[in-house]
């Protein structure tokens, strides 16, 4: 006989009488089913669906150790005295849609089974055991919560059967051990392992006399577990001794206790094993796991620039707040000082120096014109508005000041729009100059219209008028998107930058195109009239001056635009300065030298002779 031959002798279960049942229900066999005929369940029998099946013989000990049991306590007089105990097996057949018809077998008492019928008068079904596998009794508990039929799961400690609402008549023997994770986690950061297969004993089931056997209803953890160390002794005989326990209702951070100095690791370790597969990565570095390799398994790289990681073997990078910035080692952060081109810096020094110095010189050149207004190379070409053009160099060189300092909203204001308007004043000084050389030279020759410009003035017109076109648009610039403090916090990478921002960029950019095309037309002007006579060639002057100036102001673009922070506010200074510089050079300094050293040739008959 074969083991197909032992199939034709199945039946659907196996039946023992008793004054009380038992139902026992496993996974003895597999029956797979004809899937044409699945729609036909509960109507004709389920064996004609059959087309195969499968022993699990692992699953027959489980049968053994029931019959056992109930032998055993049919035996004792203590147990159930006077009362007879039976069973009947059924198999669990592990199919969504065979689940429950072991199930309905056993509530009616009757092969085919009769859901919501008993052919029982007296019923002696008592309970139910189960258990594997689990599923079976999620499926068919509902069913059995019903009738209020007294469920027992001999599997492993199953959380989704804990529910007491709707798995109130279930009860599960084994106890949950959930928590022996938790110990097992502890025992490996004691250690700084990553993986372990510790020797780990509960102890409340050690005792035969059942003293310590926790079974509360609420399915508490163990309350304590033993850890023991197998001693090595010759002929391979390991003989246990516990070195620590782990109690998980234990406080936090105490729930395992362990005697280092007791152990005794296998052959080969003289101190504790160390379980990685990579060194710790330090603080300042994070993980990158190794391709193909376990979790355990990683390289260190240093954080980015920017990043820290405050902690050893961290997995990633943090950036450090705006506020700070890492340290060296990059694993802190460090606060950031507050910083700003300040008259204590020696660049901020230099270009007060700097301004004031020339601010003085040119309050020196203001009062040497008023004191020789009335000689003839002071009268030569405009007197009015040599001093004009003086006073705006004056303002031009102590508006570089407001760029000094710890800005706030007012000195961000005014020195944006004080540059603007005085540098305005001072090109358009220099363009009415030119103008008037231009006039000078025109009205020698017939007709009326050039003398008559001439000695009205009107070329003093250029400047108010300039001046009121740069003023409307800073107007329209204050109106729309004036500048304001910000902060800084890139440039530098340990400091926090206090700075003007401009607001409107464009407002800004059409100020410096309005004052470069102002340049650029004077330039123009000045160098056509380069040749006129000696005695009204202050434009030679005039053309080099804007020639300076322009250059200056060409350079500074590209310059301003390749700096930040501090050096981007000193890049704007020097370029007031200089430009400043070459205007009260180029014009003035000539007639000074005229004055203080060849005092002979200011004379009216000399102007004449030239």
């Amino acid at each position: 006989m074969n083991i197909f031959d032992c199939l034709d002798y199945i039946q659907p279960s196996v039946y023992r009488d008793g004054d009380l049942v038992l139902g026992g229900f496993f996974p003895l066999y597999t029956l797979t089913h004809n899937s044409e005929a699945q729609w036909k369940y509960f109507v004709t029998s389920p064996r004609q669906n059959v087309t195969f099946d499968l022993l699990n013989l692992q699953n027959y000990a489980y049968v053994l150790i029931f019959l056992f049991a109930i032998e055993e306590i049919n035996r004792s007089p203590l147990v159930l005295p006077n009362t007879s105990l039976g069973f009947q097996l059924y198999n669990v057949i592990p199919s969504v849609f065979r689940t429950l018809e072991s199930v309905l077998g056993w509530l009616s008492e009757m092969e085919p089974p009769i859901p919501n019928y008993t052919c029982q008068t007296h019923p002696k079904n008592m309970a139910v055991i189960a258990g594997i596998p689990s599923e079976f009794l999620e499926q068919a508990g509902a069913l059995l919560e019903l009738y209020r039929t007294p469920q027992i799961s001999y599997g492993t400690f199953d959380p989704l059967l804990k529910t007491k609402d709707q798995f109130s008549s279930l009860y599960q023997i084994s106890l949950n051990h959930s928590c022996l994770a938790s110990g097992l986690v502890s025992l490996l950061i004691h250690f700084g392992w990553t993986w372990l297969h510790p020797f780990i004993t509960n102890t409340l089931l050690e005792n035969s006399a059942g003293e310590r056997v926790s079974l509360n209803e609420n399915r508490n953890c163990v309350s304590r577990y033993d850890i023991l160390n197998f001693l090595n002794f010759p002929g391979a005989l390991g003989l246990p001794m516990k070195v620590g326990e782990f109690i998980p209702q234990g406080l936090r951070g105490q729930g395992l206790m362990i005697q280092e100095e007791q152990i005794e690791w296998a052959f080969g370790f003289t101190e504790t094993p160390h379980s990685v597969c990579s060194n710790s990565c330090d603080a300042g570095f994070m993980k990158i796991p190794q391709k193909w390799k376990p979790s355990c398994c990683f390289d260190c790289i240093a954080c980015p620039e920017g990043e820290i990681s405050n902690q050893t073997d961290s997995d990633t990078c943090m950036e450090c707040p705006q506020s700070q910035y890492p340290n060296m080692e990059r694993n802190s952060c460090l606060p950031k000082i507050v910083s700003f081109l300040a008259y204590e810096d020696p660049l901020g020094m230099a270009l007060a120096c700097t301004a004031l110095g020339f601010s003085v010189i040119t309050a020196v050149v203001l009062w040497v014109f008023v004191k020789h207004r009335d000689s003839p190379i002071v009268k030569a070409n405009n007197r009015a508005l040599s001093y004009v053009l003086l006073l705006s160099l004056l303002l031009c060189f102590l508006c570089s000041l407001l760029f000094i300092g710890r800005p706030n909203t007012a000195t961000c204001i005014l020195r944006q729009i004080t540059f603007g308007v005085v540098f305005t004043v001072a090109v358009s000084a220099v363009l009415a100059k030119t103008i008037t050389v231009i006039l000078a030279f025109k009205a020698l020759t017939p007709g009326r219209t050039m003398r008559w410009l001439l000695l009205s003035g009107a070329s003093n017109a250029v400047v108010p008028i300039c001046s009121l076109i740069q003023v409307i648009i800073c107007g329209v610039w204050l109106g729309t998107s004036p500048p304001f403090v910000d902060t800084d916090t890139h440039s530098d990478p340990r400091s926090i930058i206090i700075v003007c921002n401009k607001g409107s960029v464009t407002a800004f950019y059409c100020v410096l195109g309005f004052l470069g095309f102002l340049a650029l037309g004077t330039f123009f002007l000045a160098y056509q009239a380069r040749n006129l006579p000696d005695t009204f060639n202050e434009a030679k002057f005039l053309t080099f001056s804007m020639l300076v100036f322009c250059s200056v102001w060409v350079t500074f673009l590209p310059v301003y635009h390749s700096t930040q922070g501090k050096v981007m506010v000193a890049v704007e200074i020097f370029s007031i300065l200089a430009s400043s510089v070459g205007l009260l050079g180029c014009i003035f300094a000539p007639k000074c030298y005229v004055i203080f050293l060849h005092p002979g040739r200011n004379t009216s008959k000399v102007l004449r002779n030239k």
